[in-house]
């Protein structure tokens, strides 16, 4: 490789969305988060929503960002791919515009599942799509706005790395690692199951056509060049972006930086929420992993990701919340995170009477989580005593890593893999009492990193797309030369 090659991800997480361009040289490669920005829900008629206005503006301040930056060197951008949390999605109608706010996760309706089990069971919806049952599922999600009319008219139903790219391109698509998470793309095939999807009330019109990771997209509209500054002289001559559908599901696009199938290498994805499991070459569609709660997700390269959904930073983050707001004066969050931490750490081990389930169903609402977790902790460990905020974040680092045991244990049964090590990613990674308490039970050596996974495999991906490596796992290695984490 004589030249670089730049590329921006577009990483959207359920907290935060991000822009980092990613350049690829004789050294490996070169990360440069420019811009970074919340994601901040918003309440629309009562409903929580996403703020797909603001987060889109976001996405093209932080990408005319980086094409300024690559036009000072005299290089040009060759690609830009989008990658998201799964489930959520937008309806669009014939005019491209959306036919109601795009749905926060948290707005599901629980009540909607018990419709969709009359008209399909558990345990053939499983068999077909390998993905467990929980209300915040797309196919859940279309039931309830079909109920509500919303579907009336056949809009096409675009999951958010998709919105995106058909905002940044006018081209309508589904990438398949985005839509395994949505209940309604069988397992055994890749293709959409639209007999399911018929007998759940959804017509097939709604589900665009399916493409793989890799492929593309096309080019960045005229409009869309406006807004990024291409009016301006110097960037003029760089012309249109090309858009890759890349691995659309943050996970996929994780997985796809740190492992290959069959390898041995369990993997904790901790973010908001965490994702343990492994890769395999096939899914594994049997009752016993549905009642175990694993889900099957498509990966790249024909791969398929078997994880179970966990809760990760989540509760953490949520405490950090509420005592940053009930302290005087000027402390951030992220200060009082580091100085707890670092009492935990100074303090060793855990000494409470025991752990509780990070799942369990009273800790999924935001709010009030510190008084929430020690009731939980009462109800679980007979134990009376005051928990002090030292004390509950401890329960709660011990309580993922019982957590992440228990599914590597789980998922080795399952898949009949052994696993010699685990690679955690995410922010969580970056935890150092999270990553010494996960080796203290699960008994295995834990690397972590890169903590930047998702957009390091975002970054591969478009690079294998464009022909500068030939496979995904000759990306990978160069990438990791200048992996610093």
């Amino acid at each position: 490789m004589t030249e670089s090659h730049h590329f921006i991800a577009v990483d959207l997480g359920a907290q935060s969305g991000r822009v980092v361009l990613g350049t690829f040289t004789q050294g490996g490669l070169d990360l440069d988060e420019v811009h970074r920005f919340p994601n901040e829900p918003v309440t629309i008629a009562g409903i929580l929503c996403w703020d797909t206005d603001e987060l889109f503006e976001q996405t093209l301040a932080g990408i005319a960002r980086a094409i300024g930056q690559v036009v000072a060197r005299g290089g040009r951008v060759k690609g830009i791919s989008v990658d998201s949390w799964g489930v959520d999605y937008g309806l669009i109608d014939e005019g491209g515009a959306l036919v109601h706010p795009v749905r926060n996760y948290r707005a599901s309706d629980p009540a909607i599942v018990a419709i969709a089990n009359e008209r399909v069971s558990t345990a053939e919806a499983y068999a077909r799509t390998g993905v467990t049952e929980m209300a915040i599922n797309t196919c859940f999600q279309l039931i309830r706005d079909a109920r509500a009319g919303l579907l009336a008219g056949s809009p096409s139903m675009l999951l958010t790395p998709d919105l995106w790219t058909y905002w940044l391109t006018g081209t309508i698509g589904a990438e398949r690692t985005i839509a395994s998470t949505t209940g309604l793309l069988d397992q055994q095939t890749g293709e959409w199951a639209h007999d399911l999807a018929d007998r759940l009330g959804i017509a097939s019109a709604e589900l665009p056509n399916l493409v793989d990771a890799g492929s593309p997209a096309g080019v960045t509209l005229p409009a869309i060049n406006e807004r990024l500054g291409m009016h301006d002289p110097r960037a003029r001559l760089h012309g249109p972006i090309p858009v890759i559908w890349g691995a659309s599901h943050d996970t996929a696009s994780a997985f796809a930086a740190v492992c290959d199938p069959d390898d041995g290498i369990a993997v904790i994805s901790c973010g908001t929420w965490a994702l343990v499991g492994c890769s395999t070459q096939a899914p594994v569609l049997t009752r016993d992993a549905m009642n175990t709660g694993f889900t099957n997700e498509q990966g790249t390269e024909g791969s398929t990701i078997f994880v179970r959904n966990l809760s990760g930073t989540w509760l953490l983050e949520e405490c950090l919340r509420t005592w940053v707001g009930e302290d005087p004066g000027p402390q951030t969050v992220s200060q009082l995170r580091a100085a707890l931490l670092g009492e935990v750490s100074a303090q060793g081990g855990p000494d409470l009477a025991g752990t509780i389930d990070p799942g369990d169903a009273s800790l999924v609402e935001a709010g009030n989580m510190p008084g929430r977790i020690a009731d939980l902790y009462r109800r679980t460990c007979a134990d009376s005593q005051d928990l002090t905020r030292v004390d509950l974040v401890r329960l709660i680092l011990s309580s993922l890593a019982n957590s992440f045991d228990r599914s590597i244990v789980e998922a080795s049964r399952l898949t009949g893999q052994s696993f010699t090590e685990i690679r955690m990613i995410g922010g969580g990674s970056q935890i150092q009492p999270l990553v010494n308490r996960t080796r203290e039970v699960t008994g295995l050596p834990v690397v972590t990193g890169p903590a930047e996974a998702t957009s390091i495999g975002n970054l591969c991906i478009q690079a294998v797309a464009v022909g500068i490596f030939t496979t995904l796992r000759q990306a990978r290695l160069t990438a990791r030369r200048l992996d610093r984490s």
